[in-house]
């Protein structure tokens, strides 16, 4: 499989109002190489993973963590790829300031 166009760092994650657990995420944001803002909404983040355009990654605990996309009841969702040993990697993440919207 050919490696994604864009790898992006998430830096801050805003919480949507929902106790559903597949809704707590509505968009993510980051910083690019050249210092400019990026902020995407959950679902164009699954459609980037899915068509693998963009691969989405969280430092956390030193580590690499990547983003992955998981279904539930036919519902997708952003969840990171250690969320069962360590819960709520990307929710734990503070928001930030707002950022520009990415193309």
């Amino acid at each position: 499989m050919a490696r994604p166009y864009h790898r992006r760092e998430i830096s801050t994650v805003s919480r949507a109002y929902s106790r559903d657990p597949l809704e707590r995420i509505e968009s993510i944001s980051g910083i690019n190489s050249d210092r400019t803002r990026w902020t995407l909404s959950q679902a164009a983040v699954i459609a980037r993973i899915e068509a693998g355009t963009d691969e989405f990654f969280v430092k956390a605990d030193s580590q690499i963590v990547k983003a992955v996309v998981l279904t539930h009841r036919g519902e997708k969702y952003l969840q990171s790829e250690r969320e069962k040993t360590h819960p709520d990697d990307l929710l734990n993440l503070t928001a930030g300031p707002a950022a520009v919207s990415a193309a």
